[in-house]
């Protein structure tokens, strides 16, 4: 195996996802990438079983012999964003990589795609792809594929305009020192993938694939849309307010 990759470490959090986890697990393990790869796993205290069926899938699915598991379920309940900067800051790899544990990936070649992408390509320090949806009535559909955007790097007005933070969150790979001393904005908002977004604008330059390579199950059982209300809701836009207030 050829070990000159940097090390990328995958992170997953996880929350009432007994019924989909194995599906996180399988797409992460069956990345054919040649470097190390450290796979985070962050329970927070789910209620559910989905701890039984973490132990048991590594237990009858040994992991390559590139990957290292860390698998970790707290004692008590964190919370959403406590819990993924948690484990954020587990990571030690150059590059780490999202898939929260009701989405998937698809493309046994993503993270070696993207480290490369970025590896080859100076300055920039975060990158998406394009992904699948798997909607709520269990039908497969194109979720984000930028007509605007080719394979590459994008501007960030492009970025700003087109996306901001609306990208797939198990789509991105990002280098490591974009999270270090994390500012205020980032462990203050209520989601992870808006204030990573701009992170990434303020950082440096930006990376698309046009290549599907993940999907997003949308309002599954546990996540975080499926527990909105109308007042979620305004609370959430108002604390995204805050938080470009507070990024400005």
């Amino acid at each position: 195996m050829n070990r000159e990759l940097p090390k990328v470490s995958v992170v997953t959090i996880t929350y009432g996802h007994e019924k989909y986890i194995t599906e996180t697990l399988d797409g992460v393990l069956m990345q054919q990438y040649d470097g190390p790869v450290e796979f985070i796993i962050a329970n927070d205290n789910s209620p559910d079983a989905t701890d039984e069926v973490v132990k048991k899938y590594f237990l009858e699915n040994p992991a390559p012999e590139n990957f290292k598991i860390k698998y970790t379920k707290h004692e008590t309940n964190k919370g959403m964003m406590p819990n993924f900067i948690w484990a954020l800051e587990q990571a030690t790899g150059k590059y780490i990589a999202l898939c929260e544990g009701d989405d998937y990936w698809i493309d046994p070649l993503k993270l070696q795609k993207q480290v490369c992408f970025l590896e080859e390509n100076k300055g920039t320090i975060f990158s998406f792809t394009a992904a699948n949806i798997l909607t709520r009535q269990n039908k497969m559909e194109l979720y984000y594929k930028h007509k605007d955007f080719k394979t590459g790097i994008i501007s960030k007005k492009q970025f700003l305009l087109n996306v901001g933070a609306d990208f797939c969150t198990a789509s991105a790979l990002f280098k490591k020192e974009i999270i270090i001393d994390l500012p205020v904005y980032f462990t203050t908002c209520k989601v992870g993938d808006f204030p990573l977004g701009l992170l990434a604008l303020s950082k440096g330059k930006i990376g698309y694939c046009e290549d599907i390579t993940t999907v997003y199950r949308a309002y599954s059982e546990g996540s975080w849309s499926s527990q909105q209300t109308r007042k979620s809701i305004r609370d959430q836009f108002k604390n995204i307010f805050d938080t470009m207030d507070q990024f400005n």
